[in-house]
């Protein structure tokens, strides 16, 4: 279980990485003066990303070594390295949401003006005098032309008499109530244009506010919204940057490793009593205890790199060995024997 967990969140974290990389290179590569430059940029910032997200191991590493001069380095390093990612990261972060913030308010600002200009429509139709539908009256129009007065007044400009005076006036009317007609009809199709055109502004977001979760903040603490913005974007950045800074370093290292195989021991060979009575004792006028026997046999064993017998049985050994070799026991101490290596006195 803990590695599966280890392994969800390296891969996490390696998202976080990418992110990271991704932001440093997008706005370092937008502070070129030319396309070359901004590459240059951006590449030398996505390759310290890279190295910051590395450094944690290679200070742990030098610290495990004692080499503290390297771990002071490192840390300088990536103190140095994780706060340019910070700065341009928060760079990054305000030009984006700066961006999508000033789209809104540009949306909301065209919004505005597309409304103004459907009322001014509205307002100009209302003011319009009161007229009937524009076929009626273009057929109105035209039986007055086919009217005898319109012709003895020679399509009313050479109205002479009362009654071809007030027919041209009528026809004039009906020439006035065309035009309103026809400017009701433009600014009805006016108007249905400019509802389309505010239907779509909605839906693109207009009219609304265009940073809600910084309005909501601010009237949630009492702050004002300049502070909340900032307070957002620093915080997006280093939610990425401690993320891809530390996250590798504490997300691996969890799975334990495997136990290694003890290696197999090699057999010490016990020490012969034979061989240590023919290394080790010379003939003597002295005599040696039992106690100085065993214990010059341990030193022996120890020097020649043997497993000693248990007590019991070097003494069972030896004590069968002196009555073969004519090593006559007496009262615990045999006689006429030594020890004839210093280091082996010295123990005995």
């Amino acid at each position: 279980m803990r590695g599966i967990f280890s392994t969800i969140g390296i891969f996490a974290v390696l998202v976080l990485c990418v992110v990271s990389a991704a932001m440093n290179y997008l706005f370092l590569s937008s502070l070129g003066k030319t396309p070359l430059e901004g590459q240059v940029l951006g590449a030398a910032s996505a390759a310290a990303d890279v190295l910051k997200a590395l450094l944690p191991f290679f200070i742990a590493w030098s610290w495990q070594a004692r080499r503290p001069m390297a771990a002071a380095s490192g840390s300088l390093a990536f103190t140095f390295f994780a706060g340019f990612s910070l700065l341009s990261a928060i760079g990054f972060a305000a030009d984006n949401r700066g961006a999508l913030v000033q789209k809104r308010d540009d949306l909301s600002s065209a919004y505005q003006r597309v409304h103004d200009m459907r009322e001014y429509a509205e307002r100009q139709r209302q003011v319009l005098p009161a007229h009937r539908a524009g076929d009626i009256v273009v057929q109105e129009i035209e039986r007055h032309r086919q009217h005898r007065r319109w012709a003895s007044t020679k399509g009313c400009t050479d109205a002479t008499e009362t009654l071809s005076r007030d027919f041209c006036a009528e026809y004039f009317m009906l020439r006035a109530e065309r035009a309103a007609a026809q400017e009701a009809d433009r600014l009805a199709d006016e108007i249905n244009t400019l509802d389309g055109k505010i239907d779509q502004l909605r839906r693109d977001g207009a009219g609304q506010d265009s940073d809600p979760q910084v309005s909501l903040l601010s009237r949630m603490t009492g702050q004002e919204k300049d502070f909340v913005h900032l307070t957002l974007i620093i915080t997006v950045a280093l939610l990425v940057e401690i993320g891809a800074s530390l996250g590798l370093f504490l997300a691996s290292g969890h799975v334990r490793g495997r136990k290694d195989s003890p290696s197999p021991q090699v057999e010490m060979p016990l020490g012969s009593v034979e061989d240590f009575a023919l290394e080790a004792l010379v003939a003597s006028s002295g005599a040696l205890s039992a106690e100085a026997v065993a214990a010059a046999y341990d030193a022996w064993c120890l020097d020649r790199g043997y497993r000693p017998l248990p007590p019991a049985a070097f003494n069972t050994a030896f004590q069968d060995l002196a009555r073969q070799a004519g090593i006559e026991c007496r009262n615990g101490s045999f006689q006429r024997i030594g020890v004839a290596v210093p280091a082996f006195k010295q123990a005995a």
